[in-house]
């Protein structure tokens, strides 16, 4: 028996007219919460994006495959080898790599000082400590690649603008400075320990360089022809690892863009059996892919989603600092990375876990929910075809628009902040904590309130196309990084649509966690020693 929607009944719809004190409390909620979202949005334009620095990492890597020249001509290099490194720099003149590393580099310490100029003036220690100690880092290597495009005289200054950055406390990346410009001075100075100094702070094709170039300063032919020997074996990891990072989105954009070919061609011949076509929504009882009976309006949605953002913000501004201050948990994360990963995990599912009573108070009321709300439907397969289908329809799509936000955005506007702890991290724990934050935790709570509560709930007033945007902007927001904006939105969009044709927040969250799991098997291997 067909029954009429709640949308129609609004005698019987519980009330949702808040009290004048409530509406008030909304009021500076609502316009504390925009406030914060728009300064921590406009902080992140001037920060350097991680995907950014995940550039220079991989740039490193091409390095390391390409087989550093300055050691041996190359002659003798396995054909097979030859043709891999090759293909993966098909976009790069191999005459040009250094210039275009060096690029990278100029790009990513551009951005970083203007974040320094602004950690100096508010006068943060450990953040300004922790940023010179970056910075030195990336002119040592920025100075090496200058080395090789001849820029000996700009090598030189670079490393000894490094001294000038630490304004005379010579850090051990200021050592690591010194040593290299003697090693290229004329005449040339050697400084002792310089070997253990270079191999602590370089690693990869910059360790290879700077060792190459101190055995022959010290005639240690011998050595000279280990490190050679070393450099094909960490160039076999290097290429193996490039070939990790390259064929994720290789292999999943190439399957994306035959996905979107067959539904093109589905929809051109045999529109009626495509998941886009609508029409026939309207005479399929069963498919229940009418818009959502809500029973609530769309202040009780804003109402919802302001608690739980008010939630989020003292829980990760206030609450868990204050806790972490308290028990000297936080002068200890830097020395430990397994402590640093349960403190992903544990205080995002703190944060988020509050809308779990949020929204069963809030919808209290209005308990038994319509048909069709926060669904898990286990027992049906085709979720599965849903979540795997979609992963790989959104891969095209996000690449796409991560490039334009990326060239647009040209280097700036902040990053994941998971993103350097999975790149240094390099125990089994840690990992595992750190994948279960992003393909479990988040998968769960994310699609549950974004897909599961605040889609249908737009549909209140918004046709479901404007509500799947809407809601996948939303969620992009929520991420307070102003580089994930577009490419999260596109994402957003597509996990909001496989909810809806769906009906499964299984098929959404299965999505998620491969979004994320593949992303994180990318970062594993772009950063592992």
């Amino acid at each position: 028996m067909d029954s009429q929607p709640l949308n129609d009944q609004p005698n019987a719809q519980p009330s949702d007219k808040p009290s004048k004190l409530k509406s008030l409390l909304l009021s500076i909620l609502s316009l504390l919460a925009i406030l914060f979202i728009t300064l921590t949005l406009q902080a992140s334009w001037h920060n350097p994006q991680e995907q950014t620095k995940l550039d220079l990492l991989q740039t490193d890597l091409i390095l390391q495959a390409s087989q550093p020249s300055i050691m041996q001509d190359g002659a003798n290099r396995n054909n097979v080898k030859s043709e891999i490194v090759q293909s993966l720099l098909s976009d790069r003149d191999s005459q040009n790599l250094y210039a275009q590393a060096l690029a990278s580099y100029q790009q990513v310490l551009n951005a970083n000082n203007y974040l320094l100029e602004n950690i100096q003036n508010s006068s943060t220690s450990p953040q300004l400590q922790k940023k010179l100690t970056s910075m030195s880092e990336l002119r040592i290597r920025s100075g090496l690649l200058q080395v090789q495009t001849n820029d000996l005289q700009g090598a030189i200054a670079t490393w000894q603008s490094i001294q000038e950055l630490e304004q005379g406390n010579m850090s051990t990346y200021g050592m690591t400075a010194q040593i290299l410009r003697g090693l290229w001075s004329e005449p040339q100075m050697l400084f002792p320990d310089a070997e253990s100094q270079i191999r602590r702070t370089l690693d990869g094709w910059y360790r290879q360089v700077a060792l190459a170039r101190l055995y022959q300063a010290q005639q240690r032919n011998e050595n000279l022809s280990e490190l050679f020997q070393q450099a094909q074996i960490e160039q076999d990891a290097a290429i193996n690892r490039l070939v990790i990072v390259n064929s994720i989105p290789l292999i999943g954009g190439s399957l994306g863009i035959m996905l979107w070919l067959g539904l093109t061609i589905q929809w051109l011949f045999f529109r009626k059996r495509s998941p886009f076509y609508l029409e026939r929504q309207q005479q399929d009882e069963d498919t229940e892919l009418l818009a959502w009976q809500v029973p609530w309006g769309l202040a009780k949605t804003w109402e919802v989603m302001v608690l739980w953002f008010t939630a989020f913000c003292l829980m990760t501004q206030l609450v868990i600092p204050l806790v972490l201050e308290l028990l000297g948990i936080s002068m200890r994360v830097s020395e430990d990375f397994t402590l640093q990963a349960w403190l992903v995990l544990i205080p995002y599912v703190l944060s988020v876990a509050p809308m779990l009573p949020i929204l069963h108070l809030s919808l209290e009321k209005y308990q038994p929910l319509p048909t069709g709300w926060f669904q898990f439907k286990f027992l049906t397969p085709q979720w599965l075809l849903w979540g795997i289908g979609s992963y790989f329809a959104a891969v095209p799509l996000v690449l796409v628009v991560s490039l334009i936000s990326q060239k647009f955005l040209q280097g700036q506007g902040g990053g994941n902040p998971l993103l350097p702890i999975l790149i240094d991290s390099q125990n089994t724990l840690p990992k595992f904590l750190l994948w279960s934050t992003l393909a479990i935790a988040a998968p769960f709570f994310e699609e549950y309130l974004f897909r599961g509560f605040l889609l249908p709930s737009l549909t209140k007033a918004l046709p479901v196309w404007g509500a799947i945007a809407l809601s996948g902007f939303l969620f992009a927001v929520a991420h307070l990084n102003l580089a994930d904006i577009i490419p999260l939105t596109v994402l957003g969009m597509v996990m909001g649509f496989v909810y809806w044709r769906s009906r499964n927040l299984l098929a959404s969250m299965l999505l998620h966690c491969l979004w994320n799991s593949g992303s994180f098997l990318a970062l594993i291997a772009l950063g592992g020693k």
